[in-house]
């Protein structure tokens, strides 16, 4: 028999209200978190996770109105609760390490500042106490205590991710909401970070409310999971039964939605030709490409080597991927062959021929024409005032390829390949009508609407549910095999890398460290920082952490 439950949310229900028909963002959600659980809730953007533990905590901003339900928090009603209840009530009772953490702190006070600030407020600690405090919690999350007088500037992602748990931690309240606390973290780094969490967990006995869009990352560490779709849980059961495929539907397609990294490679997740046989030489060769940046200033001037010495071939009809952690060099690469900025040395040969390409500051059009970029961002690559009309219209113009009556159809016809149908219905919508991975479709369709012989796809799903990821992805196996396209894809995914690269490069530090095809390199890598790759991509990485 449990003991009583320490959250107990009852007939949820939140609306969102807009001059048309009002919104039903949670719809009757219920769940019970008990003592000392880690409990998950799973879903994709849209589903109402974040509406939910902002309801709880009573942070709903406008135009949100909580229509109906209960929280129950250790039996008291927070729905019901005065505004100073509530505001005693956060961080001595439930704190939470929001999706934005890495924006959550302030960048013009140091860290320590800013968790005495949590400490004065909430439990009176000043001088000394707070300052023996705050280092005690730096320890906790494994941060130099040094730490505490530097900036947030000065941390990497995954250590500004840890200052945000140690804040949380302050009072030591009994139950703390992460809400996608490392979605902008590489894997290796994000893999730390929860170990971390549920080591803490078990050392500090507090109850955990972890919200995702990874139903894989769950399944690693939780006690009990419920499932979001369009506002409702269409399944809530303890990890094991859900492990084994759940019952609903969706559940089913969220599970069978992200490949493993490892193991025996499964069969027909994306399409392949039926034999690959590449030219003998290459569409597009980098050689020695460095790229230097200098930070702003008369004095005292840094520079980073974003890229160091990198060299590679890609044959056309091939997809490379490119695979590292942040700050690898990745996007920078990406960004140098499609010529958004110049390298500091080295050279770049599209056909075998340089055509000034690296030297020039002006590119020629038909460079621009031949190598296309979808970026990472669907959010913020396409412009909100203008249709998807003319997002695909315009480079059909600037580069002279259709006249007026025969745009349209063209355009159509290329939404319609990239799975957007009716094509017609799409070519007039705007992008704010859109998800994310209907947006992203549209990046792909503009980026092929040139009829370019290279696509560079920088990050092309990171932003995007794990659900619609493969799909996303089976666009450029298939544009591959039917139009013979070269594919550049980089990403931090080596999953994904294995399924639709046929060679991976794995860089570190702006260097090439291991090339080899994919299932070769995923089966026998040689590098040890690959090896750490393929782990934490793969099940049982929290277990393998702790050997």
């Amino acid at each position: 028999m449990m003991n009583d439950p320490l959250i107990s949310v009852k007939g949820l229900s939140v609306d969102y209200i807009s001059e048309g028909a009002d919104i039903n963002a949670v719809q009757n959600v219920s769940f019970d978190i008990y003592p000392g659980e880690v409990f998950g809730l799973v879903g994709e953007s849209g589903s109402g996770k974040s509406t939910v533990v902002q309801a709880m905590m009573r942070i709903l901003p406008p135009p949100a109105l909580i229509n109906g339900g209960k929280v129950l928090i250790n039996n008291q009603d927070i729905m019901t609760a005065s505004p100073s209840d509530i505001i005693r009530f956060r961080w001595k009772q439930i704190s939470i390490v929001m999706q934005s953490a890495l924006n959550a702190l302030n960048p013009v006070l140091s860290i320590r500042e800013q968790i005495n600030d949590v400490l004065v407020t909430h439990s009176g600690l000043t001088g000394a106490d707070a300052n023996d405090r705050a280092e005690e919690l730096l320890s906790l999350v494994d941060l130099d205590p040094q730490r505490l007088d530097g900036y947030p500037h000065q941390l990497s992602g995954g250590m500004k991710q840890r200052v945000v748990i140690a804040i949380a931690l302050a009072i030591m309240p009994p139950i703390i909401i992460m809400d996608e606390p490392t979605t902008a973290l590489d894997v290796i780094v994000e893999r730390e970070i929860i170990s971390k969490i549920i080591e803490l967990r078990k050392k500090l006995g507090f109850t955990i409310l972890f919200i995702t869009h990874d139903l894989n990352l769950l399944l690693e560490f939780v006690d009990r999971l419920a499932i979001m779709k369009n506002g409702e849980i269409v399944e809530l059961d303890g990890v094991v039964n859900i492990q084994k495929g759940g019952k609903h539907a969706y559940t089913k397609k969220l599970i069978s939605s992200i490949p493993s990294a490892s193991g025996q490679r499964e069969k027909g997740l994306l399409s392949k030709p039926d034999s690959l046989n590449l030219p003998k030489n290459p569409i597009l060769e980098v050689k020695n490409l460095k790229k230097v940046f200098e930070s702003p200033g008369l004095f005292n001037r840094n520079t980073i080597k974003a890229v160091d010495g990198v060299s590679f071939e890609v044959f056309e009809g091939e997809i490379i991927g490119l695979v590292g952690e942040s700050g690898s060099g990745k996007s920078t690469i990406a960004k140098l062959i499609t010529r958004l900025i110049r390298p500091s040395a080295g050279s770049i040969y599209l056909h075998g021929q340089n055509r000034q390409v690296t030297e020039s500051r002006k590119v020629p059009l038909e460079y621009r024409k031949t190598v296309q970029m979808v970026f990472q961002d669907p959010f913020g690559s396409l412009n909100s005032v203008h249709t998807v009309y003319h997002h695909l219209a315009r480079p059909l113009i600037r580069h002279g390829l259709k006249k007026g009556s025969e745009i349209f159809p063209y355009i159509v016809e290329l939404l319609e390949k990239v799975g957007l149908k009716p094509g017609k219905s799409f070519a007039e919508k705007f992008p704010h009508e859109m998800s994310g991975g209907e947006r992203q479709r549209v990046a792909i369709a503009r980026a092929l609407s040139l009829e370019p012989q290279i696509i560079v796809a920088d990050e092309p799903t990171s932003m995007l549910d794990v659900s619609i990821r493969m799909e996303i992805l089976e666009i450029f196996a298939k544009m591959r095999i039917e139009d013979n396209l070269t594919v550049l894809f980089i990403t931090h995914d080596l999953a994904s890398a294995r399924y639709l690269a046929d060679r991976i490069i794995v860089l570190k530090n702006g260097k090439v460290i291991e090339e080899n095809k994919s299932e070769d390199l995923i089966q026998n890598p040689v590098e040890v920082y690959t090896k750490q790759l393929i782990k934490a991509a793969s099940p049982g990485w929290l277990s393998s952490l702790k050997n």
